[in-house]
This record gives C-alpha cells, sequence and structure tokens, in this order.
C-alpha cells in the first residue's frame, strides 16, 4: 500500500501583482486538480505579507506526485514567472 504524499510550493508575487497572481493560482489548481491521484491542491495567501503564498498539493502515492510533476498544467507555475506575477518559487516535496 503506497502511503499519501504532499507537496508544497512558496511564491512571493511580484510587487504589486499578488491579486492577479492569486487568479491565476485558482484557474491553474482547478486544472491540476484533475490529475490522477490528486486528494487535493489549495492556495493561501499569508495574512500577514499578501506577496506571500502557500500552495500545496495533497497525493495518494508519492509516485502520483511525482507524475504530475511533468504534466503541462504544472508548467504553470513557471509561467508564473515568466508572465512576471511572482519573483521566486520554492518547491518542497
Amino acid at each position: 500500500m503506497s502511503s499519501p504524499a504532499i507537496n508544497i510550493v512558496q511564491i512571493r508575487a511580484a510587487q504589486g501583482r499578488s491579486e492577479e497572481l492569486g487568479q491565476q493560482l485558482t484557474t491553474l489548481l482547478a486544472a491540476l486538480r484533475e490529475a490522477p491521484g490528486c486528494l487535493a491542491y489549495s492556495a493561501q495567501c499569508n495574512t500577514a505579507d499578501s506577496q506571500h503564498w502557500t500552495v500545496s498539493g495533497q497525493w495518494r502515492s508519492a509516485a502520483e506526485m511525482q507524475a504530475h510533476f511533468h504534466l503541462p498544467a504544472a508548467q504553470g507555475f513557471i509561467d508564473l514567472l515568466d508572465r512576471r506575477l511572482a519573483c521566486a518559487l520554492d518547491f518542497e516535496h
């Protein structure tokens, strides 16, 4: 039996773009929730620092979590940097 797995992404919004980043995360996470083995994916803005977002995904297994990193939708995190909505990403898994 596989153990559940969690991935976390810490995101720093570009100056003045936190609200727009939040909107893009809503769209991105809706797509990622459809990945096989995804139990949940959520984003939360830090109440003390509105430029800091924490995104977390919960998976049925580590293998399913790893597989989702190769999905086109997962590229959406890098696109946040390319579109200058985010200035830093820190992936933890």
